[in-house]
């Protein structure tokens, strides 16, 4: 057994297990050959505490020398001389660390490790939102292990003019406390946001009338003939109220996914999962007539060549002001859709799986609808009897 230099490290053969290759000059440093090729420094040692033998890692062969790894095996040879446990300290480092890190460090751990995984695309630009003009200038500074429920009050009311804002923003909180916790940044059951209550939101369901169902479609083809460029989120629109579908899952639309002939479009990627919406006359004519642009999969395609169309929100701001209809967003088409299902005598059910719901229990906002065309149909029946 010589001084551990890299010229054996590199040479060192690869054995079906692993095993040391050690040093003459520190007493517990060597390199561990790993079957998979890695090669890591550590320091072997017995703890001065329990006496048990402990294997320290202290770096990855490539990522840092041997002589570096040689010095930081002597200074913790030291520790242990010293009748300290160089483990325990690190431990306690890193408990340290972890305690008196801030709120805005430790939410882009939080993305590294489980926000971008977690979370589409269409989600994540909206919690990017909610964390850069909300949570981190209200929280940014502050030591994650201080925040209480009291600052995650005073924050929700900061907000209490904005129910929606608030309860999305609380939401990702909760999130991002519920993974301090399991990351052991933060103490077992200290999750500030429990017990705190959300805002009640009204949420407003908006159907389009048949009246303004006219109108938006002359103000269509008025946008068409007035903007050329507004070709495709014109087309959008039109396809949206066709089918009922969400926006992101026309705008991500390709055309290997449409099947005229069996009349259906399929969508790889929604929010309830894979799907398969059938097409009406309405939406097989639209698709039928729709430009196809060279080497580009996207029905609906952007200015930049192989990209799809990423908004439609200033075109739809135009249609808004041309047909004069007012409080309408993109995704009231989809209620639309369903409420015009229903008046034509689809049942929920059906309605359920035409707007690719999961459950049918999210369906049951529309009920109401099938109410009233029940209701319908009882008054015909009481004219029988005079």
């Amino acid at each position: 057994m010589g001084k551990l230099i890299k010229s054996v490290i590199d040479q060192s053969i690869v054995k079906d297990k692993d095993y040391f290759i050690w040093d003459s000059e520190v007493k517990g440093f060597g390199c561990r050959i790993w079957p998979s090729r890695k090669k890591t420094y550590m320091f072997v040692y017995r703890s001065p505490l329990t006496q048990k033998k402990i294997f320290l890692k202290i770096g990855v062969h490539g990522n840092i020398t041997v002589d570096e790894a040689r010095t930081e095996a002597k200074k913790l040879s030291g520790i242990v001389a010293s009748g300290q446990d160089p483990k325990e300290q690190k431990q306690e480092k890193i408990v340290e660390q972890k305690q008196s890190i801030l709120f805005g460090d430790f939410f882009e751990i939080f993305q590294d490790k489980y926000f971008d995984r977690a979370y589409k695309k269409n989600t994540q630009r909206a919690l990017y939102s909610y964390k850069r003009v909300h949570i981190l200038p209200y929280f940014q500074q502050k030591q994650l292990h201080d925040i209480s429920s009291q600052d995650i009050r005073q924050f929700l009311h900061s907000l209490s003019h904005q129910t929606t804002t608030a309860n999305r923003c609380f939401a990702l909180l909760r999130m991002v406390f519920r993974k301090a916790e399991e990351w052991e940044y933060l103490p077992a059951h200290s999750n500030p946001c429990v017990r705190i209550a959300k805002y009640k939101e009204n949420k407003k369901q908006r159907f389009l009338s048949r009246q303004e169902l006219l109108k938006l479609e002359e103000a269509l083809c008025e946008q068409e003939r007035e903007r050329k460029s507004a070709y495709c989120a014109v087309n959008v629109v039109r396809l949206l109220l066709y089918t009922g579908c969400r926006l992101g899952e026309i705008l991500n639309l390709k055309w290997e996914d449409v099947h005229l002939k069996e009349k259906y479009i399929h969508l790889s990627d929604t929010k309830t999962g894979e799907s398969a919406r059938p097409l009406n006359q309405k939406a097989i004519d639209l698709l039928k007539t729709l430009i196809k642009q060279d080497e580009n999969p996207y029905v609906f395609y952007g200015r930049v060549s192989g990209t799809r169309l990423t908004t439609i929100q200033f075109t739809w701001s135009n249609i808004l002001k041309l047909s004069g209809i007012k409080n309408l967003r993109i995704h009231d088409l989809r209620h639309s859709f369903a409420s015009f299902s229903l008046a034509q005598g689809v049942d929920l059910y059906t309605v359920s799986k035409l707007l690719g719901h999961k459950n049918i229990v999210t369906t049951t906002r529309y009920a109401h609808l099938e109410l009233e065309k029940l209701k319908d149909a009882s008054n015909k029946m009481s004219e029988v009897f005079g």
